[in-house]
């Protein structure tokens, strides 16, 4: 186990954080690295939470795996925000829980259900391989996963959508939500469309993994066409503060890795980004 302490430097000041972290565990191995050279874990979400969320915030972080963006996302809405966790996975649960209570974090409620387009029982399939791929496929379909193919696990789980917890929990509108699902987003977005109808949220971030979707039914385009049909754009992010980039609706966007994207309309990223420096190179 590393025991790391850490402090961003935000426009408000200082956010102290601290995460207990097991090499041993490939995501947690993942985060530890980037720490370790100085740079948050997927810096290009932690941008864009740190420019959108206030104090009084509330952000959902749906896959929440040990509770990074939850943890950040905490300290910047303030012991007014919430930020609402979801994560079904028992071992990462408890992970997510000694994380929490290292900050001695209060304004986070753990929905331990995973999030779907529907509510029904399901078996929720984990990933032998890296404790982050788990997901509401067979992570042994992936080909590089060949632990989780030799050795399938799953459990009997109950899903439930974002629609429901922001009724059951009495949520105001969320600024940010954060989807890490390993392909299940086209899903999970399907069951926030009362939520997101007027795009009453600003700011979703989502993961773009072509494989995952295809195992859920979706696919990059159906999924982009989903969010436009809402009024939504796809952006791409990037570390270091760039501005996200819009990619045209016709636009396919390929990556060599597993990417990030933002879901939002332009107004809302000149919000975040009121301006912009254009340094050209030269001819």
């Amino acid at each position: 186990m590393a025991l790391l302490d850490l402090a961003l430097n935000m426009p408000r000041g200082k956010l102290a954080m601290k995460f207990d972290l097991d090499r041993a565990r490939p995501n947690e191995a993942t985060v530890l690295d980037h720490f370790s050279t100085g740079r948050f874990y997927e810096p290009e979400i932690a941008e864009i939470l740190i420019r959108a969320l206030q104090p009084g915030d509330t952000m959902l972080d749906i896959g929440a795996n040990v509770g990074v963006f939850s943890v950040l996302a905490a300290g910047l809405v303030g012991p007014i925000g919430r930020v609402i966790a979801f994560e079904p996975a028992p071992d990462n649960l408890e992970r997510l829980a000694t994380n929490l209570a290292l900050n001695d974090i209060h304004n986070v409620t753990i929905v331990e259900a995973p999030a779907s387009d529907r509510i029904e029982n399901i078996s929720f399939h984990l990933c032998i391989d890296n404790e982050g791929g788990h997901a509401l496929w067979d992570p042994g379909q992936f080909e590089p996963n060949a632990q989780s193919r030799a050795n399938p696990r799953s459990f009997a789980a109950r899903t439930t959508t974002i629609d429901a917890e922001i009724v059951r929990l009495m949520l105001p509108t969320p600024k940010v939500i954060k989807i890490d699902t390993e392909g299940a987003e086209h899903t999970v977005l399907r069951g926030a469309q009362a939520l997101l109808t007027g795009q009453k949220v600003p700011y979703i971030v989502a993961e773009l993994l072509e494989f995952g979707l295809g195992q859920m039914g979706s696919s990059q385009a159906a999924l982009r066409g989903f969010m436009a049909d809402l009024g939504y754009s796809m952006f791409g992010i990037y570390s270091g503060g760039a501005m996200p980039k819009l990619i045209p609706p016709t636009t396919a966007l390929t990556c060599d890795f597993i990417v990030n994207v933002l879901f939002s309309t332009a107004d809302d990223v000149a919000k975040l980004w009121p301006i912009e420096h254009f340094a050209p190179r030269s001819a």
